[in-house]
């Protein structure tokens, strides 16, 4: 070896280690100087040019003033740079920075010089090293031009290092080395695959005395090419992955190879050596005698694409220490390290890795874990380090309990603790803080006194859109952290076990029903708890139309006559007005042109008629009523009329279903802060109510029944509202019609009424994005007061509704004053309550919540009206019925319920009532 090589690696030993360039012997002070094109105050000229405030403008200048031992420290872009000054042995002129731009930069003749960190992208040619010596080019990224080598070296330059830097291979080779040339040491860089993945990584032509040490080739198809007399060539500790080394006949002399890790791409050679290829080391070392230790490395040897080392690569502490040009230092600067996990294979010291990169310990630091995270006083807490540590190194941890106790310092890593105090006698969160390795965690553990298990387990209806499906809500309680709960949904499902809390269990149930939910919970100190509680599933409400589906007069939905008395409709529903599997239907029924003296009964198609009615009419009388009526499994309802003959109209405002294709909602109210049959809207004016005066003929009035704006109102997001709509004073016969604002208004009727009459109907519309509806009024002039019952909301996993869906039944009566049914049989007298039970009775649960009841006024001796309301809300103080002297008056109400009562009151007169529960809903 010559004394300049070995000048120029103990320079570069230096500076793989991290320490700073010698500078000349000549001076003991070295200099920065500063080179900042984009600066405007820079000069190649002016006095003190130089310094940071005022830099040099170019390369050039800057290198020419410099002396040996200074640094010469450049940002920016500048033109094509040729470099030719130099530094003396031991003391370079160090050229470094970042983000270099240029397009070309040449060394012509220079020695002694250090270019190092630098991310150079040149534009037009390669970094050209020419006629020069002892120069080394140390932890470089280069960007050249395709088809262009990154680094150059020609004409009768010796000892000059490529290190440690990112370089890309082109045809022309990432780093190309010309004929002529001596002792290059290319060692320790990361050459990846460039142009399409094909190109050289190391292009030798004519070039002699070449270490290639310690490199890693990714991916590139000719890691290294040595042709034309390119001898005394030593190939050693590199990985090359995906590709093979060729050295051409006339560059074996004095050649060798050995200790390289290959990874090769299926059917590729590792070696093409005097022109014949070798595909295996054995085959390769048999008849060369070369690939000295060389081994493969199977795909598991690197971190998934990356020929980077990970843990158990054969490459980790199996490299020659000892070959030519071999580094202290990998290419991130870090320092070779023994992996005893591994035995060392290497030679000289045994555990230097193949390739760039040496396989760092794999320590790494991570938060601790708290096992339990809540107990009770005078119970242990577990800390556990979250570390990484295979190597098995010695770590020291300090831990602060956060609770005033001394500090603990430990290389264990798990520790326990117990807590004895509270704050005030009460839960207390404790922060625990581990410090290790310079870096600090803090997990917390909340202390609780002493105390039972106590088991509360619940659902909530997952989504609207999937009403057989319930999401666990565990509320429970204890000391210590709940460790298990298992639980039965009550239908002959596998019981199912969770390995903390009940929270957040799902389930689906194939049937509407009510069912037991069962479950035991274990907490962290072995003790255990059951409870159960009642899941309600079932259909949600789709609020459609009103849509007109049955008009005898017209031949829709039945043919055109009128129906008899004992005649029978079948009202096919389902596939109708878009409705789909549809269990219930909500019609908006009406009857006219009456001739006798009757009911209509709507119920499920080919089902026992009930005896309960839906309507009941007199001669004469054009009647309308709200009912909610169970759909058969053909999709159909029949309407059944009791006496005379009549026409028969039908509107649909909404059903109910088990598979919503969307817009599935849960009947709500807000009784007890809103109240019963609060009332939104009265055009003679009232309390809160603005006097709009009574709606013409052919006009319509829209008003605001809903907050749905407000997020903190219960109201917020409902689509439709239920509403009690009265008229007076009509100065004619006319109808109205309930819709949402900003729609077609429908041709359908809600309420019909004659001059001077005044009626009741309840309405299911849809309102807009502002809770508004829309009343229509046909003909004449009338009052118009509307209260809202309820209203329907979507909900989500989110938004727990306050009721169970709805279940319609087959009506129920469950009232009726002529013969005694619910209450004492008499009338209702003037200014008297009447108290009935709703739940528990016939079928209904007796935790029912809420109920829609058809309640009908028959026979008053006056006009006058009923008060309704459930008994978890107080007596209203608007109506719920309006009826007239001697006439029958039906109308569908919601009561939200709490103790299984309705209540009604009478005004005026005596008046008979009877009540029909059409569905019911339970929490």
């Amino acid at each position: 070896m010559s004394i300049s090589r070995a000048a120029g690696l103990a320079a570069l030993t230096l500076l793989a280690a991290g320490v700073v360039l010698p500078t000349a012997t000549a001076s003991a002070d070295t200099t920065t100087l500063y080179v900042n094109a984009q600066s405007p105050s820079c000069s190649d000229a002016a006095a003190g040019t130089g310094t940071e405030a005022d830099p040099y403008c170019t390369i050039e200048a800057a290198t020419d003033a410099a002396q040996p031992g200074d640094t010469v420290l450049v940002n920016g872009s500048y033109p094509a740079t040729t470099i030719t000054a130099s530094g003396n042995p031991g003391a370079p002129i160090t050229i470094t920075g970042t983000g270099v731009s240029l397009p070309q930069l040449n060394f012509q003749g220079v020695h002694d010089v250090v270019l190092q960190g630098l991310q150079v992208a040149m534009s037009t040619g390669a970094l050209q090293v020419n006629d020069s010596s002892d120069l080394t080019m140390d932890s470089l990224t280069v960007n050249a031009p395709a088809n262009t080598a990154s680094i150059e070296i020609s004409g009768q330059s010796s000892d000059v290092t490529v290190s440690r830097s990112n370089l890309q291979s082109s045809t022309s080779g990432a780093v190309k080395v010309d004929q002529g040339v001596q002792h290059t040491v290319i060692t320790t860089n990361e050459i990846t695959s460039g142009n399409g993945g094909t190109g050289t990584g190391v292009v030798l032509d004519g070039a002699t005395g070449t270490d290639i040490t310690s490199n890693t080739f990714a991916g590139v198809p000719q890691a290294l090419t040595a042709d034309d007399a390119s001898t005394g060539l030593n190939i050693e500790n590199n990985i090359v992955y995906g590709g093979e080394i060729q050295v051409s006949a006339d560059s074996t002399s004095q050649s060798t190879t050995g200790y390289n890790l290959f990874n090769p791409s299926p059917g590729g050679d590792l070696y093409n050596w005097a022109g014949t290829p070798y595909t295996t080391v054995t085959a390769f070392q048999t008849a060369t005698g070369q690939g000295t230790q060389d081994i493969l490395g199977s795909p598991t040897n690197a971190a998934g694409a990356s020929p980077w080392p990970a843990e158990g690569s054969p490459g980790i502490d199996s490299a020659d220490a000892d070959a030519p040009g071999e580094l202290a230092t990998d290419i991130t600067g870090s320092t070779r390290v023994d992996d005893l996990t591994v035995p060392n294979t290497g030679t000289g010291n045994g555990y230097y890795d193949r390739g760039a990169v040496e396989f760092q310990n794999p320590l790494r630091v991570y938060q601790p874990s708290v096992t339990p995270q809540q107990t009770a006083t005078g119970y242990p807490v577990t800390i556990t380090s979250g570390d990484t540590n295979p190597w098995g190194t010695q770590v020291t941890r300090t831990f602060d309990f956060g609770d005033g106790s001394p500090l603990l310092t430990t290389p264990a890593a798990s520790v326990q603790h117990t807590y004895t105090k509270l704050t005030n006698g009460r839960s207390t969160v404790y922060l625990i803080t581990e410090t290790e390795s310079g870096q600090s965690f803090t997990k917390s553990v909340t202390i609780n006194p002493p105390g039972p298990l106590v088991d509360h387990v619940t659902t909530t209806e997952q989504n609207a859109d999937a009403p057989l499906a319930v999401t666990v809500d565990d509320t429970s309680t204890s000391p210590f952290t709940i460790t298990s709960c298992k639980l039965n949904f009550g239908d002959a499902t596998p019981v199912i076990t969770k390995a903390d809390s009940c929270n957040g269990a799902q389930h689906s149930y194939t049937k509407p029903g009510t069912y037991t939910m069962s479950n035991t919970l274990t907490d962290a100190n072995g003790r255990t708890a059951t409870a159960s509680s009642k899941v309600t599933v079932g259909p949600v409400f789709v609020p459609v139309g009103p849509t007109r589906v049955l008009d005898t007069r017209a031949g829709l939905g039945a043919p055109k006559a009128r129906v008899k008395a004992g005649g029978v409709i079948r009202l096919r529903v389902n596939g109708t007005a878009g409705i789909t599997d549809a269990s219930s239907v909500m019609l908006n029924l009406t009857v006219t042109d009456t001739t006798g003296n009757g009911f209509v009964t709507a119920y499920p198609d080919s089902a026992k008629r009930p005896t309960a009615a839906s309507l009941n009419y007199r001669p004469g009388q054009t009647v309308a009523n709200l009912v909610d009526v169970p759909v058969a499994a053909d999709g159909i309802v029949d309407l059944y009329s009791s006496a005379g003959q009549l026409d028969m109209i039908a509107d649909v405002e909404g059903y109910n279903t088990l598979t919503p294709a969307s817009d599935g909602t849960i009947l709500m109210n807000d009784a007890v802060t809103q109240g019963e049959f609060r009332q939104v809207l009265d055009t003679r004016g009232g309390p809160g109510l603005p006097k709009l005066g009574k709606v013409g003929p052919g006009a319509s009035i829209t008003f605001r029944a809903l907050d749905t704006t407000d997020l903190g109102c219960c109201e917020y997001g409902a689509t439709a509202v239920v509403l009690d709509v009265t008229e007076t004073n009509a100065t004619a016969a006319s109808y109205i019609t309930a819709y949402k604002p900003g729609s077609s208004r429908p041709n359908t009727s809600d309420l019909n009424f004659a001059a001077g009459e005044t009626r009741s109907t309840t309405v299911v519309v849809p309102v807009d994005a502002q809770g508004r509806v829309s009343l229509f009024n046909h003909a004449g002039s009338v009052d118009l007061i509307a209260s809202v019952e309820g209203f329907y909301q979507p909900f989500g996993p989110t938004t727990d509704p306050a009721n169970e869906p709805m279940t319609p039944i087959t009506p129920v009566r469950v009232l009726d004053t002529r013969s005694g049914t619910g209450a004492r049989k008499a009338p209702m007298g003037p200014t008297s309550d009447l108290s009935f039970k709703v739940a528990g009775v016939d079928g209904i649960p007796a935790n029912a919540t809420g109920v829609l009841v058809n309640l009908t006024a028959i026979d008053s001796t006056t006009n006058g009206y009923l008060v309704a309301w459930g008994d978890k809300s107080t007596q209203p103080a608007n109506s719920a019925l309006n009826f007239m002297h001697a006439q029958i008056t039906p109308i569908l109400v919601y009561l939200p319920i709490a103790h299984g009562y309705a209540d009604l009151y009478n005004r005026d007169g005596s008046v008979n009532v009877t009540a029909d529960i059409e569905a019911y809903s339970t929490n």
